[in-house]
């Protein structure tokens, strides 16, 4: 399956609620996704179609084999780690639920069935792969009509998706409240997750579309952080999963985080983990 995307601006409407569709991607995963999460109102649907592998969700491993369905709403923290012997195929959608016209919970039970459920992992047994497979055949030809074709698939999807919360196995979660001043979150998070190497204040600040004042009071208010700590955030959650899910040198790891020696690198760990890369590794490692 070759490696497809299709980033969006797509609305549609659900029981009056409007979701945003912000990214919709397919193909073949070979490089592990270092941990992160998503901001208020941000679900990301992972579906697997074939392949092996694992996901670290809030802490703990779960095995992903063919037929995995598992999406991690606001806050839930995640990577994931493909087999390299069988790496994982996976289609994945990032949706936004806009709070505005939500309806109540008694017009809308769906769509607040929707927000209760920001983790959940199981099996499909709805057929998504079915539905997946119309959305892209839809996109890539754009024939007469495709985009309301397109929104009426992607209402097919949430009551899929939500019948499979109803018939197999799920972990319970808290109810999300939507935020308004998240509108930034998905180009902020994709920044930190894919530049860890070599990101900037500048760079993210050109990305959102703000100042870097600007920019350093958005990541202050909505992750409770400055800059210099969720790139420290990032970088050391990449080694984590490079340390103990890859057979690089430690020298390697380093200059693929952007550190400008393995020395630096290594007291960094070690100030933060109280412990050095190779012990972590000879502790963790795969």
């Amino acid at each position: 399956m070759p490696s497809e995307s299709f980033p969006m601006d797509i609305s549609f409407s659900f029981e009056g609620a409007i979701f945003q569709v912000l990214k919709f991607t397919r193909g073949v995963v070979t490089e592990s996704v270092p941990s992160h999460s998503h901001g208020n109102g941000n679900y990301e649907i992972h579906f697997i179609p074939t392949g092996r592998g694992k996901a670290v969700i809030n802490g703990i491993t779960y095995p992903v084999t063919p037929n995995t369905l598992y999406v991690t709403g606001p806050h839930v923290e995640h990577s994931q780690i493909p087999c390299s012997q069988n790496p994982l195929t996976e289609y994945c959608l990032y949706l936004k639920i806009e709070p505005k016209n939500v309806p109540t919970p008694h017009d809308g039970p769906l769509t607040h069935l929707f927000l209760h459920q920001i983790f959940w992992f199981g099996q499909d047994q709805r057929h998504i792969a079915t539905l997946f497979q119309q959305l892209f055949r839809e996109l890539t030809a754009q024939e007469l009509g495709y985009m309301e074709q397109v929104r009426t698939l992607f209402c097919q999807f949430i009551i899929a998706l939500l019948r499979n919360y109803r018939q197999g196995s799920h972990i319970p979660s808290p109810l999300s409240h939507p935020n308004p001043e998240e509108n930034r979150s998905l180009l902020t998070e994709c920044y930190f997750l894919y530049e860890y190497a070599h990101p900037s204040l500048e760079g993210l600040a050109d990305r959102l579309g703000l100042s870097p004042r600007q920019t350093q009071r958005f990541l202050k208010n909505h992750y409770g952080k400055t800059f210099s700590e969720k790139k420290r955030e990032s970088r050391m959650a990449a080694a984590l999963l490079l340390l103990s899910s890859s057979d690089e040198s430690i020298t390697s790891i380093s200059e693929k985080l952007g550190f400008s020696s393995m020395e630096y690198f290594s007291a960094t760990f070690k100030q933060l983990y109280k412990m050095s890369p190779q012990e972590y590794r000879r502790r963790h490692g795969a």
